[in-house]
């Protein structure tokens, strides 16, 4: 893709437009799971794949702003960037957690406003999940529960396996809003 064709593509996208957005996804995806799958490592493939959609979902939410972008391949990079330090950041506190539960004896010192959150937060979860189309949730539930491949899925369920990752990445994006919403009523009511 030249340089004046990225440039009328983000114009395009900055209005909306979904061929203008599809066609930038095909150019940049790869390289956006290529980026992450050095990052984190050959292992973290899934994770990698994972990534980049909520990367490009994040593109197609905050379409408007991209006709004033420059520089397309650093900003898309940069929110590449900003993932991966969240990847870190999570398991450095997930690490932590485990280590402080061995040391503690695990769980027995959790209080019980933690066991209400977190039973509180699943029953939210069921219920999102609950809500979303059937075909969605069983995509979801075969990729995050049951650990399926996409392929798997699109090939079990005779759809695309682009549509497979459209699917999960609507769910997750629902879900994180569902999570946040509960932590804030949970500070709330402390």
């Amino acid at each position: 893709m030249t340089d004046d064709e990225e440039k009328y593509c983000l114009e395009a996208l900055s209005k909306g437009d979904r061929l203008a957005f599809e066609r930038l996804f095909l150019e940049w995806h790869p390289r956006v799971v290529d980026f992450f799958t050095r990052l984190l490592g050959d292992e973290c493939e899934e994770t990698a794949y994972d990534y980049a959609q909520d990367v490009f979902y994040d593109v197609w939410m905050s379409r408007k702003k991209f006709s004033e972008v420059k520089n397309f391949s650093g900003y898309l990079f940069q929110m590449a960037r900003f993932k991966v330090y969240n990847h870190f950041d999570k398991s450095s506190v997930i690490r932590r957690f485990q280590h402080d539960s061995m040391i503690t004896g695990s769980d027995s010192t959790r209080s019980g406003e933690d066991y209400l959150y977190a039973s509180e937060t699943n029953s939210v979860i069921r219920k999102a999940l609950d809500a979303m189309p059937q075909k969605r949730r069983k995509v979801f539930i075969m990729s995050r529960v049951l650990g399926i491949s996409n392929d798997r899925i699109a090939q079990e369920l005779g759809i695309n396996k682009r549509t497979v990752e459209n699917h999960i990445t609507n769910v997750l994006a629902v879900l994180r809003k569902v999570i946040k919403a509960v932590a804030v009523l949970c500070v709330l009511w402390r």
